[in-house]
Formats: C-alpha cells, sequence, structure tokens
C-alpha cells in the first residue's frame, strides 16, 4: 500500500493531522489500535472550553463526533484495530491486523501516539478492583459498567477530580481523596470545593500502605501522617499521571532530549512540529502537549507542514498559517500558566515551544 500520509494514532492530535492533510487532496492513512476513533475523548464526558476558535465549547466525546465527521469528509483511508510493529529496510512501515503484516510506503508519516496512563504501586496494586482513572472512566462513559459501589481517588489532578465526580454521578460512593502532596494538585479549585462539599474527606502527605480482600480489593490501609487508618472499599482508582508513548520514535531512529518534567527522554522537533528526520512529523502528547485545545493545535501544525512539504500548500501560506496558530497555541498555553497548570515554559518538550511563547 502506497499513501502521501501515514498518521500513527487516531486520537485528537491525529484526526487534527489528517483533516489538514486530506483537505488539502492528499492521500492519507490513519492507523489505530482502537475499534474507533476518537481517543480518549470518547469517554470524556465533561465540557470542554479551552479549545481552538475553530471549535465551540463541547463535552469530549462530542468533539470525537466532530473531528471523525470531518475526516469522513475527506476520505481519509482508516486502519482501526491495526498497529505499527517496525520497519522495512526501504522505509516502509509494517502494520499488522494481528493475523497479517503488510507494509505502508508513505512519503510523510505524523506520529500522534498519545500518552499511557501511570499506575501507583503499592502492595496488593494489582488485585481485581484497582485501576487507573481512565480505565474507571471508561468503564462508566463507554461500556456503562459499574466498576465497584464504594472507591477511593489516588491522587488530586483535574483528571483525578473530574473522575471522581463522574462516578458519583453513577451512584458509586467516594469514600476519599488520598495524596501524597500537602494539597490538591487540582488547579480547577471549584472541583475540590464541590467533592469537598459533598463531604469526601481529603487525606494529605497521605499513601496506601496495603490493599486486601479475597480475589479482589475488599479493603485498604492508609497511611496518613499520624495514624493507620483501614477503609473499605471496592474501587481503587489511581492518578500516577501521563507518559508519551514514544517507541516509534526509537524504532525511527529520531533525537532525543531529556526533560525531567515530562517523565525523561522525549524527541526533538522544530517549529514546524518536524524531528530530527526529515519524513516524520510530531503531534499531541509526544510533542510536550497534554491540553485538549493545544493538542489539535499541533496536529493542525505538524499536517500543514507536511502539506507543504508534499506540496500541496505554498511555503508562504503554510508559513501564514502557522503562525496564527502558534499565537492561539500560545495564547492556550499562556492561560494554563497563569491558571496554575503549566509553572515553567520550559517543562515543555522542546526549546522551539519555549521560543514561540516567549517571541
Amino acid at each position: 500500500m502506497k499513501t502521501d500520509v501515514l498518521i500513527i494514532g487516531g486520537g485528537p492530535a491525529g484526526l487534527s493531522a489528517a483533516i489538514e492533510t486530506a483537505s488539502r487532496g492528499l492521500d492519507v492513512t490513519i492507523v489505530d489500535e482502537a475499534s474507533q476513533l476518537g481517543g480518549q475523548l470518547n469517554q470524556q464526558t465533561q465540557v470542554m472550553r479551552q479549545l481552538p476558535s475553530v471549535y465551540e465549547p463541547m463535552r469530549g466525546f462530542e468533539l470525537a463526533n466532530k473531528l471523525i465527521e470531518l475526516i469522513k469528509d475527506c476520505n481519509v483511508r482508516q486502519l482501526l484495530n491495526h498497529r505499527v510493529v517496525g520497519f522495512y529496510a526501504d522505509g516502509s512501515v509494517g502494520i499488522t491486523d494481528e493475523e497479517n503484516v503488510f507494509p505502508v510506503k508513505a512519503k510523510k508519516i505524523i506520529v500522534a501516539s498519545g500518552a499511557a496512563e501511570k499506575a501507583v504501586a503499592f502492595p496488593k496494586w494489582t488485585m481485581p478492583g484497582i485501576m487507573t482513572i481512565g480505565a474507571a472512566q471508561t468503564l462508566i462513559n463507554r461500556d456503562f459498567v459499574m466498576p465497584g459501589r464504594e472507591a477511593v481517588i489516588v491522587g488530586s489532578s483535574d483528571f483525578a477530580m473530574e473522575t471522581a465526580i463522574q462516578l458519583m454521578d453513577v451512584g458509586i460512593r467516594v469514600k476519599a481523596i488520598i495524596e501524597k502532596q500537602s494539597g490538591a494538585l487540582a488547579k480547577e479549585q471549584e472541583k475540590v470545593s464541590e467533592l469537598s462539599r459533598s463531604g469526601i474527606p481529603f487525606y494529605f502527605n497521605s499513601f496506601i500502605k496495603e490493599a486486601r480482600g479475597n480475589g479482589q480489593v475488599e479493603q485498604i490501609d492508609v497511611a496518613l501522617p499520624d495514624e493507620v487508618i483501614t477503609l473499605n472499599v471496592d474501587l481503587v482508582c489511581m492518578d500516577g499521571g501521563r507518559a508519551p508513548i514514544l517507541d516509534v520514535f526509537y524504532q525511527l531512529g529520531c533525537s532525543f532530549g531529556f526533560q525531567e518534567e515530562l517523565g525523561g527522554w522525549v524527541p526533538q522537533y522544530n517549529n514546524r512540529f518536524q524531528t530530527d528526520r526529515e519524513d516524520v512529523f510530531i503531534a499531541g502528547n509526544a510533542a510536550g502537549i497534554t491540553t485538549q485545545g493545544p493538542l489539535l493545535l499541533t496536529g493542525m501544525i505538524a499536517g500543514i507542514s507536511a502539506s507543504e512539504e508534499l506540496q500541496a500548500i505554498s511555503p508562504a501560506e503554510a508559513n501564514e498559517m502557522r503562525e496564527a496558530l502558534w499565537k492561539e497555541l500560545g495564547l492556550l498555553e499562556y492561560r494554563e500558566v497563569y491558571s496554575g497548570r503549566v509553572k515553567h515554559l520550559e517543562n515543555f518538550a522542546s526549546p522551539v515551544l519555549k521560543d514561540q511563547f516567549i517571541s
């Protein structure tokens, strides 16, 4: 199979890149391991307000549906339930549907592989009933399954607070928020206040000492600063943060730089979201972006840059569009900085981001 642009990852960044490239007449193929495009947006019911100006505020699953409809209009080839397994000597991408492996020859590759949740380890943390907050959100919002009746949340990020509220909305009793730091990490303090008003205790400077149960979690011991308490629960939702999925970049031989705030080594790229391999572009979580609005914008910029290199758009037009999108990206992240989400511009994956925001 041959294609102009192969997009690895069908989340918000990948879909945005697909729209930008396919709408300019390029042959575009998008590959994703899931059975549905949209990524984590599909199970997010909260309203997203900090989106690019071309989108009205909407819930996560509504945004996913919007993006999917837009790529349908562009006739993007979709390889769902497929994944990348490696690269051939001639540069072709090896893709499998778990039965067959076949090569895809692409002129340009945009990697929008997303991020994976990290667990919080403690004794017996692999017992049934202990899961990440994203898994719990998927069960209640996508699969309509009650993962438990009495829960605790380990972590206090905005995502954790939103998940706690969603658990309560479906009738699950949240018995505590356990946070190892001295205060809540969520920047949307109204959600913290909402949970506090609901009578949910926040245990700071605390952690789970051990989980117990017969076949599934039934109790946890929580180490508080001055004592150890036992809670009867059948659901523990862990928020260990997210780590970019970077395997493809290693296989492609892209250069990496170490960014401690981002969890270690991350790909390097320029203001076109192009890596040191001229045929490979980056978008989304792998570029050091975590919030939905900027995720979309990175995909748009990468798509425009790939389109320019394939002569589907003139350099002058591409530069004008990129400049406008960078300004919008800077504005959205600037708001995040002053709402406390991003403390230092140095936290981003590439010095390019820092330079763009400062300029």
